[in-house]
């Protein structure tokens, strides 16, 4: 194999894994451009030299361990916080992106750049549905409009309303000009009641209102 096949063949590998990359550092995640751009090189660099330095029989071997090493630096990017599992979708960027590196290292053109228009198109067009899905999960849930006395109780009444309602999410949060703050939280209408009642009694709450969906994402009436 020529020096240049190979440059052409790295050179392949990173723009296409960079292109993921760029995605995901721009969605603010852990993995971004450089840590996607050297997965994608790493992978064709291990197929090309799988390749060139080994017969036919231990090159499906090198690109076995590719798909396990893999395998154990996606699971780094995977990490749980309370009820939630976070970095599943980077960690599988990882995996599509060494995917990419090994049809790029493996000479086949084409196959990268096909496999890199249908990893962007999955990230980029199934957030939109995701996005969509959401707002229609908010339409069908409560508001808490929660005034606290104090701002430094913020994230201890987090985890308080997160052991009542795990569904429970911030909607908005606006501080008043007497140092207090007025929390708006979504919450499962299931739940809604009896997290209005403990909230009522809790430390440095000043006064809790439980609004009906129909007003959701809209003015109420008496606000205007």
């Amino acid at each position: 194999m020529e020096l240049y096949d190979v440059l052409g063949r790295l050179v392949l590998a990173a723009v296409c894994a960079a292109v993921v990359g760029f995605e995901r550092e721009a969605s603010h995640k852990a993995a971004g451009l450089r840590t996607h751009t050297l997965v994608g090189v790493g992978a064709a660099l291990f197929t090309v030299v799988s390749i060139v330095g080994f017969d036919e029989a231990d090159q499906s071997r090198v690109a076995a361990q590719i798909v396990t090493g893999i395998g154990f630096l996606g699971a780094g990017a995977i990490f749980r916080e309370g009820h939630f599992v976070k970095g599943l979708t980077t960690a599988a960027g990882l995996w599509a992106v060494a995917a990419l590196g090994m049809a790029a290292g493996s000479g086949r053109y084409d196959i990268a750049t096909l496999g890199t228009i249908v990893i962007i198109t999955v990230l980029l067009g199934f957030r939109v549905i995701d996005a969509y899905v959401a707002r229609q999960t908010r339409q069908h849930r409560d508001r808490l409009e929660i005034v606290i006395e104090e701002t430094d109780l913020l994230k201890d009444l987090f985890k308080f309303m997160k052991r009542i309602d795990e569904s429970a999410e911030q909607l908005s949060f606006r501080r008043q000009r007497d140092g207090s703050g007025v929390l708006t939280m979504g919450a499962d209408p299931d739940r809604s009641e009896m997290l209005r009642e403990m909230l009522s009694v809790h430390r440095g709450i000043r006064e809790v209102e439980l609004l009906s969906p129909l007003f959701f994402g809209h003015e109420r009436p008496d606000d205007t």
